[in-house]
């Protein structure tokens, strides 16, 4: 699967950047489901990869337009101190898992802060992190990307995604199988409008 890494992507904030640790193994839309709405027979198999790779495309460009994780995978947040709340900058459709919160501590030794000291809000959108009223924040080493956050969203089955998200996965695709060279047009988009109305009330902001 094509990811943000692989295009050179980097999410930045004012304390450090978002960073994909293990990329989706699934796609909210199969190969099947895409040949039958570009009405290709299923004994026709040619074109089966090039359609992976459309799929993988499609996917990448209603996340970047939606900031949404959609199938499940892990990124990591890297911060350069312990701000007041975590804002892990990706929204999602489903419940957020913190996998741990690691710093280097004020003798620049790899610690782990205790789950007990923090709360995940999926609900809010980008997601976050919140301390507890009584959590005990410790000091870091004066170094860039001393706190590192890792968490896991995402659908963990296609059949999860919302019927418009997937609709607008396959019209993309759609319009990238039939538009195979570069377009001069001024009007032409790379999401199709259709795609954009059906991802818009989805969208969340950075």
């Amino acid at each position: 699967m094509i990811t943000s890494s692989d295009l050179g992507i980097s999410v930045t904030t004012g304390f450090g950047k978002l960073r994909l640790s293990s990329a989706p193994t699934l796609t909210p839309v199969s190969v099947a489901e895409a040949k039958t709405h570009l009405r290709i027979d299923s004994s026709f198999t040619a074109d089966d990869t090039y359609i992976e790779t459309l799929i993988s495309v499609a996917t990448l460009a209603a996340e970047n337009y939606t900031n949404l994780a959609l199938m499940e995978q892990t990124f990591i947040l890297d911060i350069d101190a312990f701000p007041d709340y975590f804002n892990l900058l990706k929204g999602t459709l489903r419940t957020l898992t913190v996998n741990s919160i690691t710093y280097k501590d004020a003798s620049n030794a790899s610690q782990t802060l205790a789950a007990s000291n923090y709360v995940a809000d999926g609900s809010i959108k980008p997601a976050r992190i919140y301390f507890t009223p009584d959590a005990s924040i410790p000091s870091t080493f004066e170094i860039p990307n001393a706190v590192n956050v890792t968490f896991t969203l995402g659908f963990t089955a296609a059949s999860q995604v919302p019927a418009p998200i997937k609709q607008a996965i396959l019209l993309m695709i759609g319009t990238y199988y039939e538009t195979r060279q570069t377009v001069s047009d001024r009007t032409y988009k790379e999401i199709p409008q259709s795609a954009e109305y059906l991802l818009m009330p989805y969208r969340v902001q950075g």
